[in-house]
């Protein structure tokens, strides 16, 4: 009875411990996501890394506001944020065959049924890997 309760507390301390992780990854994940979209903005604005070929335009090119600007840059930095997406895939993946593994080794006879259940649970994990990819392909060949 007592090893009952023994792991009843550490499965909700593993619980605790991946809510914890998933709160401050996802925390700091969207402090880079931001500070890389307002650095983005920052370049795309001349505000850093000003283009020194404007210098050379005429006074009257000026005017008309005719610039070098390209947006590549943007669509580059789209894509590498797209592909956050892959981090999301490795970690729930990672997570489902540990769970799969653990399942098995308690209880052997089941490893059929569990096997089936982790594919299809890689798979849900791996689409979301696989929409990050597309968009980060577009954003890279398209735009």
């Amino acid at each position: 009875m007592n090893k009952n309760l023994n792991t009843n507390v550490k499965i909700n301390n593993e619980y605790k411990n991946l809510k914890l992780f998933v709160k401050w990854s996802t925390l700091i994940l969207a402090i880079i996501t931001f500070i890389l979209v307002i650095l983005a903005f920052l370049i795309h604005y001349d505000v850093i890394f000003a283009d020194t070929s404007n210098v050379l335009l005429s006074t009257q090119d000026q005017m008309v506001g005719e610039t070098n600007i390209s947006d590549k840059g943007l669509a580059y930095l789209g894509a590498g944020v797209a592909s956050i997406g892959f981090l999301g895939a490795g970690a729930g993946q990672g997570y489902a065959a540990g769970k799969a593994s653990e399942a098995v080794g308690r209880n052997p006879e089941a490893e059929g049924k569990i096997r089936n259940m982790m594919i299809i649970g890689a798979a849900i994990a791996e689409s979301s890997s696989l929409y990050a990819l597309v968009v980060a392909i577009l954003l890279i060949f398209v735009v």
